[in-house]
């Protein structure tokens, strides 16, 4: 650290150049504005980590192009049946509406469909069924002929048939003598070799054009319908997201406006909150200015999270800045001198809190997750703007501001004004940052600059002088004097609590080590938005039968029959393993596609007897009978061609549309690598643990399956990937991240600070907090019933920074305070009354505005704002009544006859 004089002369400088230092304070906002505004990121940062599962899903999004779109629905009738007279009218008008539309229709496939011989116009529903079953329709019928047309339908596909989709709650009214069935799904099929969108999984942070396509398809459906209810299946995620995000947008605008209130309220001034106000929001522009310049992705943490989060540590340096200032003001000290005395002080414990807070973000890096790694490089790029603009610019601007006013009156005439002033000034600023992060950041700067004008400079220009009161010399407030009681009192206990302490942490940490980490959709959106309603319908309506895609990706010679043979033994292995989360029906687990699929469409007694001649003239044989033609070239010529020839015409059998054949098999240019997939649905797939039990029942059959087929191709890969696993893959990453960084970042704040106050013992002493802080924070998620996932798993690192930052800030004013009065528990008095108050304001502040948070109606936010309110909460209570039983350890009282140390001034 520099000596003291040092620190202070730099201090002077800044505060004769202090309408400079503003001016360019307020400069670089502009010119940052400009990389905010017009370099915002077009990629997506990813939050996977690197592994098999992740390539293997990249190689099947590049070789298997899907040319047709599914838009999953599921149609549930208000009242009564589906089948109901009045839903199938509204129904069969909704798919007109639909193959009519404007812009849909000819997006829409026309295809035909072999189970129900009908021809298929962008969707086919029970609807279509019926109405082509009687002769003048629907509209002509009655219920009783409807219902025996269901009936037969029913008897002639059955009960589980694709093309009728009905409900498993689907039963048999005998009174009424008709089925009653509650819901059915269907697919809408669009052509995607003209739309051009990515068929991937369910994952955050993609395009959401593709997403506004199938919420047109499922609008055009329903219409004004009144009898029935539709919902797209999982088809708007990031749509979602965002409207989750705006709803959530006013609670995020009143946390900032408690903060605020209550920095007025602290500090009694009007002018320290609108001056942090603008502080905050010139935070935002430097953040994502310096963001978008260095080339970070666009990310949900780095859009919202990192912003939450900077509010608390941004008034935390505040708190401790102005607060400093202040009380060299409450000594006596004019503007200026309180301003460079105050700062001189406190700067080295905000460079400490600085360096150790980032270092303990940058720890995020060795994650190997590219968001996780933007949350840590983005959330050092806040702290340092904010140790700039609110350690250093905002002081410095409240005592310009006080030189000019002097002190302010007392009286509560003036207290009223003040207050309805801040109010409106704190709307103004929550205003400001809303733009800023949700909804117009060109629009954002203007109103910041605005604010400054109208909030700050202005009101500063033109209020008069207080008369008579050049200085704000007052008693210690009633505050501090209980406060420093009761730290006092607690830390002459200090056996008792280094005890308590340590038996409260082994608890903790048992209770933090089994935190589940996992996916639920639930905690990120609510339950009543159509993402997790539909979730909820198709596991209500269709049960064991439908579930999340997964795929299987098998890399072999799918040329070779033995590879096939073996490809096909797997998958009727797969069918009949009985695996509950697996979607089946009443044969066995369902697949779909793959090149068994292909010869499933072939009859095993027409091939094997010959019978059956492709349209290249390849004909299929099976000697030996295993399903699997007999060579390479019959194996081709089944994936090269579109139809069976050689049988009657009525008995024709579609292998596949030439499509559908992409989306099953690939083979390279040069057929020196080909490659397969088999999707099969995993059931309750929003919740992590029946992705687990899908994972334990599959990895055993590809594992063998992979074996099988390195006998005859020794570069074979069989893995399982695709959406749920992928996001079980991901979420696993970010456990073995949070096991990684947490560690790091301890050890390396151990060192910083160690190495800062020349001490192992005092850096030993600070990190105790934070890792209580930890332990507490992850107990109480267990207790709460909270997991650990993408969002949640950033609030770890956030508790070592508050932790790290709070400890700093209460041991280098203990020890200032200790050099000076050379007894150990008036050290503890002094530190506690100074920036022990500081640090409780700042943990108020935070806690009541993270507290309101966590009323959002979005989970995510709503579930971050509370665990901050409780992670600050425990940081706050660890450094204020734990921390000081330790100090007390670890020092001794100067010997009675020792003079006291000259007077070193490094803290608040």
């Amino acid at each position: 650290m520099l000596p003291l004089s040092t620190r202070r002369s730099i201090f002077t400088r800044l505060r004769d150049r202090a309408g400079l230092v503003l001016v360019a304070a307020l400069v670089v906002t502009g010119l940052l504005a400009i990389p905010f505004v017009t370099m915002s990121p077009d990629e997506t940062a990813s939050q996977e980590p690197s592994g098999v599962v992740f390539e293997a899903r990249d190689r099947v999004e590049e070789r298997f192009v899907a040319t047709v779109l599914p838009v999953p629905i599921i149609i549930e009738a208000v009242e009564g049946s589906v089948t109901d007279r009045a839903v199938l009218l509204d129904l069969l008008a909704g798919s007109e509406r639909l193959r009519t539309d404007a812009e849909l229709s000819s997006t829409m496939i026309e295809t035909f469909d072999p189970e129900t011989g009908i021809e298929i116009r962008g969707l086919v529903t029970i609807a279509d069924l019926i109405d082509a079953s009687l002769p003048g329709g629907v509209e002509d019928a009655s219920q009783a002929d409807i219902d025996g047309v269901v009936g037969e339908l029913i008897s002639t596909l059955g009960l589980e048939s694709q093309a009728l989709g009905l409900s498993v709650a689907s039963s048999f009214d005998d009174q009424a003598n008709r089925w009653v069935i509650p819901a059915i799904t269907t697919v809408a099929l669009a052509d995607n070799s003209m739309l051009g969108f990515p068929t991937g999984g369910v994952t955050l942070g993609t395009d959401t054009e593709p997403e506004e396509y199938k919420r047109d398809i499922v609008e055009a459906l329903s219409g004004d319908a009144t009898t029935f209810a539709a919902w797209g299946v999982a088809i708007d995620v990031n749509l979602t997201s965002a409207e989750q995000g705006e709803a959530a947008g006013p609670f995020i605008g009143f946390t900032i406006l408690a903060v605020l209130i209550i920095v007025g309220l602290s500090f009694r001034s009007y002018w320290v909150m609108a001056v942090s106000g603008a502080a905050l929001a010139a935070l935002i522009i430097w953040l994502y200015g310096i963001s978008n310049l260095i080339g970070l992705k666009n990310d949900l943490i780095l859009s919202l999270i990192v912003p939450i989060a900077m509010i608390s540590f941004g008034i935390d340096f505040t708190f401790h800045s102005v607060g400093r200032y202040r009380e060299e003001r409450a000594a006596g000290k004019e503007p200026s001198r309180a301003f460079i005395i105050g700062m001189a002080s406190v700067v080295g414990a905000l460079t400490l809190a600085l360096t150790s807070d980032a270092v303990a973000f940058l720890s995020n890096t060795v994650s190997g997750i590219e968001s996780i790694i933007q949350f840590g490089v983005g959330t050092a790029i806040a702290l340092a703007a904010a140790y700039v603009l609110l350690g250093i610019v905002t002081p410095l601007a409240v005592s310009v501001i006080d030189d000019r006013l002097g002190a302010r009156p007392r009286g509560r005439a003036h207290t009223a004004v003040r207050l309805g002033a801040s109010t409106l000034t704190g709307i103004f600023a929550m205003t400001v940052t809303l733009l800023l992060v949700f909804i117009a950041p060109v629009a954002g700067v203007i109103a910041f600059f605005a604010y400054v004008v109208m909030a700050v400079a202005l009101p500063a220009r033109l209020a008069r002088p207080y008369p008579n009161a050049p200085s704000e010399a007052r008693e210690s407030t009633r505050v501090a004097d209980a406060l420093s009681a009761l730290v006092v009192a607690v830390t002459k206990r200090w056996r008792m609590v280094v005890a308590g302490a340590a038996a409260t942490t082994v608890v903790a940490t048992g209770l933090a080590l089994q935190v589940p980490t996992e996916f639920d959709v639930r905690d990120f959106f609510s339950s009543d938005t159509a993402f997790v309603t539909s979730l909820d319908k198709i596991d209500e309506h269709q049960g064991a039968r439908a579930g999340e895609p997964a795929l299987v990706s098998i890399e072999a010679d799918i040329t070779d029959p033995a590879v096939v043979a073996e490809i096909a033994d797997f998958s009727e292995r797969l069918r009949t393993s009985g695996a509950a989360t697996l979607a089946n029906d009443s044969d066995g687990v369902i697949l779909a596609g793959g090149v068994s699929a292909l010869l499933d469409d072939v009859a095993a007694s027409d091939v094997a007897a010959g019978l059956i001649t492709l349209e290249t003239g390849v004909t299929l044989t099976d000697t030996d009978g295993n399903g699997v033609p007999d060579t390479t070239e019959q194996l081709r010529a089944i994936y090269d061609v579109t139809r069976v020839v050689g049988v009657p015409l009525d008995a024709t059998r579609a292998l596949r549309t030439p499509d559908t054949v992409a989306t099953d098999v690939w083979i390279s240019d040069d057929g020196a690598q080909s490659a397969t997939v088999i999707e099969i649905g995993i059931l309750n797939s929003e919740v992590q643990e029946s992705i687990v039990a899908a994972r334990a029942a599959l990895d055993p059959l590809t594992a063998d399956l992979q074996e099988a087929l390195r006998t005859v191709d020794e570069d074979a890969l069989v893995v399982v990937t695709s959406g749920p696993i992928v996001r079980q893959e991901s979420l696993e990453g970010v456990s073995r991240a949070l096991a990684l960084s947490l560690p790091v970042s301890v050890i390396l704040c151990l060192l910083i600070a160690s190495a800062f106050m020349r001490s192992i013992r005092l850096g030993l002493v600070s990190i105790v907090p934070i890792l209580m802080t930890v332990a507490l924070l992850y107990a109480f998620m267990y207790v709460a019933g909270f997991s650990i996932n993408i969002v949640t798993a950033t609030i770890g690192a956030v508790s070592i920074g508050i932790g790290i930052d709070f400890a700093i800030h209460y041991t280098m004013r203990y020890r200032e305070e200790l050099a000076e009065t050379g007894i150990r528990f008036d050290a503890v008095r002094r530190a506690s009354k100074g920036t022990g108050v500081a640090l409780l304001a700042s943990a108020a502040s935070s806690v009541i505005g993270f507290g309101i948070l966590s009323f959002a109606p979005m989970p995510l936010f709503a579930s971050y704002g509370l665990l901050t309110a409780v992670m600050i909460a425990m940081a706050a209570v660890t450094t204020l009544l734990v921390l000081p039983s330790l100090l007390v350890m670890v020092t001794n009282d100067a010997p009675a006859d020792e003079p006291a140390p000259e007077r070193e001034l490094v803290s608040v």
